[in-house]
């Protein structure tokens, strides 16, 4: 949640006139916890460590800083490393609105998946600022087309995840090319062992520890399920229809299932995507804008492929497959429960391998709670609701009833109140659709809302 200081705004920081003309046209009222602690400290050049969950506003909390010590008369001052081009793309964009009133603050991405001669461009415009995954940096550092010896602040972001991609090696490479003094935080939501080495050996004594973590999850309700293997779709399936949601993300392990159950959930009359590591990023961006903007309601994400995925209004999260470790659950429910909204999860465990994750992930979570799979009654009546609730926006918008009501001969033989008749057609459908509302076919259930579509 990103938890913010009421009594308190960013004027407090002395930011230039510039950045607070943007940071309030924008509507940031009061700064976050993590803002509040990091802030500061930045600006007085500390090394910093954070420890905080995705959302909580941590970007802002090192983008401030930077844009207000820049020095425009100077090249490349600062470097930010993320692991993964959705996340570079989402920082550049926070420096690119932020210095929106800061003549000739030069930012540059640098990730894989866009063109080399794109970036050979970018770079000769000589940037204060660069925002690169590690694997495209080194590639530039070696072909000697950018020079980062004189770095003044580095920032290494999610370096959990680095870590979980095997990229530390390669943000170490990076930091040896590094030649001068400089300042280097680091952000992260979990803080896994290895991650306390690295600080020990990046950064500077005395380092600015600011842990954010506990019970930063408290506004995502968190549940797991008990299920079979072999009834592990049909499950799916019945939650996707008992679940309210404005947007989902189903989590799955690999590549090639994500693009296989979106087709099996696309069948079953649902908006949704696929979005895995193999896709091009003009794929990737349509299908992220897509559900951004709720043209795709569902979406089903590898782990790689979701970081960096911030959009409000996810309200759940379904852990098909169990994730590799606790660290990629945190990451993963992550999504939800974003910008004060609240947030649900749902893990589905195989009750036969899958409890010794479960254990220890109630060590970390101890107010995860069991939910049973929703039973077939429950559906038929969501079915109807939901049959009920589609009729009567088909009816009002087309003012169905009223023209009905116009024939006086038809009004005075059928005597029909206006109740009556939306209970009659809903009534003729379910006769229609028989099947559909009874517990000898729920492999069938969603056929009606194929059929349906056409009311919407």
């Amino acid at each position: 949640m990103k938890s913010h200081v009421s009594n308190l705004n960013f004027r407090i920081f002395n930011l230039k006139k510039e950045l607070l003309k943007v940071i309030y046209e924008i509507g940031y009222n009061s700064p976050t916890s993590i803002q509040c602690k990091c802030i500061p400290e930045l600006l007085k050049g500390k090394d910093v460590l954070a420890i905080a969950k995705t959302g909580s506003g941590k970007t802002a909390a090192f983008v401030l800083p930077i844009l207000n010590n820049i020095n425009s008369n100077y090249k490349l001052q600062s470097l930010v490393l993320s692991p993964t081009r959705e996340l570079v793309i989402q920082i550049t964009n926070f420096f690119n609105v932020f210095s929106k009133y800061l003549n000739n603050t030069k930012i540059v991405s640098l990730y894989g998946g866009q063109s080399y001669c794109i970036q050979f461009r970018n770079l000769r415009t000589q940037p204060h600022i660069i925002v690169a995954t590690p694997g495209r940096l080194i590639d530039h550092i070696n072909r000697k087309t950018i020079d980062i010896s004189n770095i003044k602040i580095l920032i290494i972001d999610e370096a959990d995840e680095m870590l979980h991609m095997g990229f530390i090696n390669d943000v170490k490479f990076i930091i040896n090319k590094i030649l001068v003094t400089h300042q280097t935080a680091l952000f992260s939501a979990t803080m896994p062992n290895e991650i306390k080495q690295i600080t020990k050996s990046i950064m500077k004594a005395p380092i600015k520890e600011i842990i954010l973590n506990k019970d930063n999850n408290v506004n995502i309700i968190q549940y797991f399920c008990y299920i079979n293997y072999k009834n592990k779709l049909d499950t799916l399936f019945k939650f996707l229809e008992s679940e309210k949601y404005l947007r989902l993300i189903i989590f799955v392990k690999t590549k090639d299932f994500s693009l296989k159950l979106s087709s099996l959930i696309e069948k079953k009359g649902y908006n949704c995507s696929a979005l895995n590591g193999d896709m091009n990023q003009n794929l990737r961006e349509k299908i992220v804008y897509n559900f951004r903007n709720g043209y795709i309601h569902i979406l089903i994400a590898t782990d790689i492929a979701s970081r960096g995925l911030d959009i409000n209004n996810v309200n759940l999260i379904i852990n098909y497959d169990i994730p590799y470790d606790i660290n990629s659950y945190i990451h993963r429910i992550g999504r939800t429960g974003r910008a004060d909204n609240i947030g649900k999860a749902i893990l589905l465990v195989d009750y036969k391998k899958d409890n010794f994750f479960l254990f220890k992930l109630k060590k970390v979570f101890s107010n995860i709670k069991k939910i049973s799979i929703p039973k077939i009654n429950k559906l038929i009546i969501i079915r109807i609701e939901k049959l009920f609730s589609i009729l009567s926006r088909y009816f009002i918008k087309n003012n169905f009833i009223n023209k009905f009501y116009k024939n006086f001969f038809l009004n005075k033989i059928l005597n029909f109140s206006k109740k009556n008749l939306l209970e009659v057609s809903v009534a003729s459908l379910m006769y229609i659709y028989e099947k559909n509302f009874t517990k000898l076919s729920y492999k069938d259930i969603f056929e009606i809302n194929k059929q349906l579509k056409k009311f919407k």
